[in-house]
């Protein structure tokens, strides 16, 4: 057993692998589309495919922790069905706007942090907690 505290500690890279097999995926295709040998459709190429790759490897690179991942992806997905189904538009963006609020009213709240008046020692307390104590 080895106690030693200046033996570095390895982290794993769950990100980075992530988006390298994201980049990998990407460049197979690129490379198939070249050689012509499938059908692959055009949409496939378009802008908001670009976008929803953009927002997996973001995805990825922060093990999908952070929700700007999610929200690029959900654009990009809103624009294919909006450029790909004709009349799309009057149901797509209303639906986002509302999965939009609804996962800022159900979204985990942050602890917040406040100052406070303590009145028997007449000073001011830093509180995380937001609530003063008695």
């Amino acid at each position: 057993m080895n106690n030693d505290i200046n033996t570095p500690v390895e982290t794993p890279n769950n990100g980075k692998v992530a988006a390298g097999v994201i980049l990998l995926v990407i460049g197979a295709i690129l490379l198939v589309d070249q050689f012509q040998l499938f059908f692959i459709p055009d949409w496939l190429f378009s802008w908001p495919m670009w976008m929803i790759a953009w927002g997996a490897y973001m995805g990825a690179k922060y093990n999908f922790r952070k929700p700007s991942w999610m929200i690029i992806m959900l654009i990009g997905v809103a624009c294919l069905i909006d450029n790909n189904f004709d009349g799309a538009d009057r149901i797509v963006w209303p639906i986002v706007i509302m999965g939009f609020g609804t996962w800022l009213v159900l979204k985990p709240k942050k602890q917040k942090e406040a100052y406070y008046f303590d009145n028997k020692k007449e000073t001011f307390h830093f509180d995380k907690a937001a609530e003063p104590k008695m």
